[in-house]
């Protein structure tokens, strides 16, 4: 019996919209081999770098009027962190949580060697997320699937 890709076991379907949250070329390639016709899409891709070319940025960046929410994703159909150690984990956190309310599946793929299951939970908590199952993915990558 072979076992089945990791995209299966996180959900991903054909057709599926996929985003992807991680540093490494290793951490993201963990969904390979992807279903026919899924959008993958990275946290640049729901960037907004428009600036207004009449506003005067002289003290803009120094004393800002106001922190503008970072755009949300729509559509999206599993969302996917991946993580080896803490920083990098809780810096991934900060970054895509706030923005994944409306995301049906979120997984935190992590590897518990470097990157403790009790960080994990912990570090979803202080975002309102709780820890629905967790799943061995191979010998060294976990993932805890998360909902709000």
């Amino acid at each position: 019996m072979s076992q089945q890709p990791v995209s299966a076991l996180l959900g991903i379907t054909p057709g599926s919209r996929v985003w992807v949250v991680g540093d490494t070329i290793e951490e993201t390639s963990l969904l390979d081999p992807l279903p026919d016709d899924v959008e993958f899409f990275r946290s640049e891709d729901f960037r907004d770098d428009s600036v207004d070319d009449l506003q005067d940025q002289t003290w803009g960046s120094v004393f800002p009027d106001h922190v503008e929410e970072r755009p949300r994703p729509h559509g999206i159909d599993t969302a996917v962190i991946t993580a080896s150690h803490a920083q990098e984990f809780h810096r991934e956190l900060d970054d895509a949580l706030p923005r994944m309310g409306s995301v049906a599946r979120a997984w935190i793929v992590y590897t518990p060697q470097t990157l403790p299951a009790s960080i994990v939970t912990e570090g979803i908590v202080d975002y309102g997320w709780t820890a629905a199952e967790t799943i061995q993915l191979n010998d060294t990558w976990h993932a805890l699937r998360i909902k709000q």
